[in-house]
């Protein structure tokens, strides 16, 4: 009991520590960047917080004039709500590292749950070692919120009984979570058989009540929408473009802004055609091109789907570029999805659990559905968290096996 009970304040120690040393490395590095700014979407989102609120409209223009739904209101709402209560470039930055420490905390504790001990001790290490995840904390994007919410909901759904007003709430934050980055709409058939996957007695009332929570929470975006623009707009009008840049005559397997639109833009002018409508268009001719070039788009899509697994992309912020960079994400992402390969090997001997079968679900759904518009590793970032639940499931596994083949007569299994 003695030796259980250090073995436990041991692994406590090494999650408290990489917490900890999140929080207090982001304050500092938070200092040390002060009010830079080194991605254009940056001051995109905060020139939306401050229109918002000193303007009481969600606009994307300098001036604060024209009203938009470019961007669903998630993340700006979050960025108005801090800065409106005093906070700075250093409070913004923190709302990432306190929600990375949080995600950390949440996925040890379900590793924890299902018996992976290793895991479990070793997965806060193992997300630090991935340093793209640090990096992105440290910058006003919203990936990092979202992937706390997106875990959280994976939480909920593995520990709740999951009656009505349980499935409800998980709704709502799935709902704003949407309302912060829409491409989780594209797992929604993953985590509409989540409690299947875990083997939880759910019917379709799970479904019904999940989306019930969802559509409360997107009601009142939907209505100002219809109000400003006299038409339907579910979340945003970006989707058409991002659409386009992946499924057009210049797009490619790891381009992404940077391609040339003219043709199209040039169009839109001539056209007079406004933010819905430009939206509209740009999906229309998507897929015209999709219908006139079958075996073009099947090539591309598939070429999208390897290049998921990328370690860098051509980014349109070039002073961002970087060989050191590229280095080293490459040093560390392929030896976590190594590592997460290495579980199939035992698939046999050890059966695949519930919970990995569920994180291997949402990666590749979120491969498979990402390769249809844009493949950017910030867009996997969530899954890659996920991933290294995996990679550090293996060491449990990994120990499992060597110690059957030291000691034949013991199998072990978890």
């Amino acid at each position: 009991m003695e030796w259980i009970k250090r073995r436990l304040d041991s692994d406590r120690a090494i999650l408290y520590s990489v917490v900890a040393f999140v929080i207090i490395g982001g304050f500092i590095y938070s200092l040390i960047l002060g009010d830079k700014l080194r991605f254009q979407d940056e001051g995109h989102y905060l020139r939306m917080a401050n229109n918002l609120i000193k303007n009481r409209i969600y606009s994307y223009d300098i001036n604060g004039v024209y009203p938009t739904a470019f961007h669903p209101p998630g993340y700006t709402l979050i960025l108005a709500s801090s800065i409106s209560l005093g906070g700075g470039f250093v409070t913004l930055r923190m709302l990432n590292f306190i929600c990375l420490g949080i995600s950390i905390i949440l996925l040890s504790g379900i590793l924890k749950k299902y018996g992976f001990p290793l895991g479990a001790k070793w997965v806060p290490l193992m997300l630090l070692y991935y340093p793209v995840i640090f990096f992105t904390a440290s910058t006003l994007y919203l990936q990092i919120i979202a992937t706390t919410l997106f875990i959280l909901t994976i939480y909920l759904v593995d520990r709740w009984s999951l009656k009505f007003w349980d499935v409800f709430f998980i709704g709502l934050i799935y709902g704003f979570l949407i309302l912060i980055s829409p491409s989780f709409i594209l797992v929604l058939p993953v985590m509409f058989i989540a409690p299947y996957l875990l083997k939880k007695n759910i019917s379709i009332r799970f479904i019904i009540f999940f989306l019930l929570g969802i559509s409360l929470i997107m009601t009142p975006w939907v209505i100002r929408n219809y109000m400003v623009f006299n038409r339907f707009v579910l979340l945003s009008n970006n989707a058409g473009k991002t659409f386009i840049l992946g499924n057009s005559e210049n797009a490619r397997p790891n381009t992404g802004e940077g391609i040339d639109l003219s043709r199209y833009d040039n169009e839109i002018k001539q056209l007079n055609l406004d933010e819905v409508e430009t939206d509209k268009y740009y999906k229309k001719k998507a897929f015209e091109w999709i219908r006139n070039n079958p075996s073009d788009f099947l090539k591309l899509y598939i070429m999208k789907f390897f290049n998921y697994f990328n370690y860098r992309n051509e980014l349109a912020t070039k002073s961002q570029q970087s060989s050191l960079r590229d280095f080293i994400v490459f040093i560390t992402y392929y030896p976590l999805l190594i590592l997460a390969l290495i579980r199939l090997v035992f698939i046999k001997r050890y059966p695949v659990r519930d919970i990995e079968l569920l994180f291997m679900a949402f990666y590749l759904m979120s491969a498979f559905a990402n390769a249809l518009f844009l493949t950017r590793i910030r867009y996997r970032l969530p899954y890659d968290l996920l991933l290294i639940c995996l990679s550090a499931i293996s060491l449990d596994y990994l120990k499992m096996y060597f110690k059957t083949k030291t000691n034949p007569e013991k199998r072990l299994s978890i």
